[in-house]
């Protein structure tokens, strides 16, 4: 995920994975200059005001599923695994068998854990008349340790009483640093999925559930994604969409600060092409990620309000056994290159992807994911 500017670290709810930059300087920090240097970071980086809440919910951004990532995440069009329930849960109704997947990574060492489950099951029955559905559940999980808080030490720094800490207040923190707070940010998702198949179009959709806490601070939310999928559309191109959080998802905050997730279009293509000759099968992915919440220069392109992330990816079979993958998410350079891999021994396939420095920290993210099919 890119850095974003205007993400601060401060004591009201952390929610974006990338802010956990911050938190991974001041480690580094604390490690080299001591304790007493860090607890002045963290100050000086939570002193400014609260920004909007453009960036809510981004912990779920980056969706689960290794071969998905390692395609750049450019799997709206492809959607034709378990993860397909953050994807696009249209992609449910083409599923001939269920499945269990399992993902897990890591940032800034063990800094950031992240874990995404799903279970997906196609069934005999459909809701809207079709003729082919399948249900999804899924959690996405975010966990980070031992963030450090201060807002309690503020009255203590204020020596001048104007209500504002200022630099030369700031070395009070040297005599404090002992009194600083340890706290642990735990951000869960919960995804209730269903796809039908309605004729030549697939429909589909999800319910999420979404709580969010760090330290005594906690939040709760629902919001819901339409998405539809057409497979063939023109000889082997597959077209798919995701309209995401599509009323506005809302967070309630325990301390009356209240979030909300602005709607996001995800339009996606996917060209299949078997090349039986080598028993071999070529996927060639996109998708477009566009937003409405003047994000600026933290997307890839972006006029006014609007803007919008390219991913790009693809993949290459074997046997149907062994996949090669490649892509790019959010950009055209080395920091966001992807690729992976796959091996697939039914009933069980496991796979890799490698994401690349986004954040120019010589920190690259790596990525397993284990399914099993039944």
């Amino acid at each position: 995920m890119k850095s974003r500017d205007g993400c601060h670290f401060q004591p009201q709810p952390l929610v974006s994975e990338t802010n956990m930059l911050h938190v991974r300087l001041l480690r580094s920090v604390s490690r080299s200059l001591g304790s007493a240097v860090l607890a002045l970071l963290v100050v000086t980086l939570g002193s400014g005001s609260a920004r909007a809440t453009k960036y809510a919910g981004a912990f779920m951004e980056n969706g689960g599923g290794a071969r998905a990532l390692a395609m750049g995440g450019a799997f709206t069009a492809v959607a034709d695994d378990p993860s397909t329930t953050f994807w696009n849960p249209a992609g449910l109704s083409g599923m001939d068998r269920g499945g269990i997947m399992v993902m897990h990574s890591e940032r800034f060492g063990d800094l950031i854990n992240r874990d995404f489950a799903v279970f997906a099951q196609p069934v005999s029955w459909s809701l809207l008349g079709g003729t082919g559905a399948g249900f999804g559940i899924s959690v996405i999980r975010l966990g980070v340790e031992d963030i450090p808080f201060t807002e309690h030490l503020q009255e203590q720094l204020d020596t001048n009483g104007d209500g504002v800490v200022d630099d030369g207040e700031l070395r009070g923190l040297l005599d404090l640093q002992d009194q600083i707070r340890f706290k642990t940010d735990e951000e869960l998702a919960l995804l209730l999925s269903y796809g039908e198949n309605l004729g030549r179009w697939r429909v589909g959709g999800s319910v999420k559930f979404i709580r969010q806490s760090v330290g005594d601070y906690s939040s709760l939310g629902i919001g819901a994604d339409i998405a539809l999928l057409r497979p063939a559309v023109w000889r082997r191109l597959d077209f798919g969409v995701k309209f995401q959080d599509l009323t506005t998802t809302y967070l309630s905050w325990s301390t009356g600060r209240n979030e909300q997730i602005s709607p996001a279009v995800v339009p996606g293509l996917a060209w299949r092409q078997p090349l039986p000759r080598w028993d071999m099968d070529l996927t060639l992915a996109g998708s477009m990620e566009t937003r409405f919440e003047n994000r600026g220069v933290a997307d890839q392109f972006s006029s006014g309000t609007l803007s919008a992330n390219a991913h790009l990816g693809m993949e290459v079979g074997f046997s149907r056994k062994v996949y090669l993958r490649t892509g790019f998410d959010s950009g055209w350079g080395a920091g966001d290159l992807t690729a992976g891999a796959g091996f697939r021994l039914d009933p069980l396939t496991v796979d890799y992807a490698y994401a690349g420095d986004t954040l120019d920290i010589d920190e690259v993210t790596h990525r397993i994911s284990v399914t099993y099919s039944f």
